[in-house]
């Protein structure tokens, strides 16, 4: 096991997006311009609570925005990343 002493690295520990669902979210986003979390929810068929943590992270990243509308959330994509990378 690696011993992690760097802060940042850190903070970076249980907020990775696996590629698989960062694809199946931006190309859901660009078919439908603003979706609710709640019906990307049951277009994905996932938790709203894990799929708004990604999108926290997409939105973190600058490639979704995130906002609220009233009691519900909106997903707008705001630019489409060229490549893909992760870490493993």
């Amino acid at each position: 096991m690696k011993e992690v002493t760097d802060f940042k690295e850190l903070e970076k520990i249980g907020r990775a997006i696996s590629s698989d669902v960062r694809n199946q979210i931006i190309s859901l986003l660009k078919k439908e311009n603003d979706v609710s979390l709640y019906r990307l929810s049951q277009l994905l068929n996932m938790q709203i609570t894990s799929l708004k943590n990604h999108c926290r992270i997409l939105a973190d990243e600058g490639i979704v925005e995130m906002k609220r509308e009233g009691k519900k959330y909106v997903i707008r994509l705001k630019k489409v990343p060229h490549v893909y990378i992760e870490e493993v």
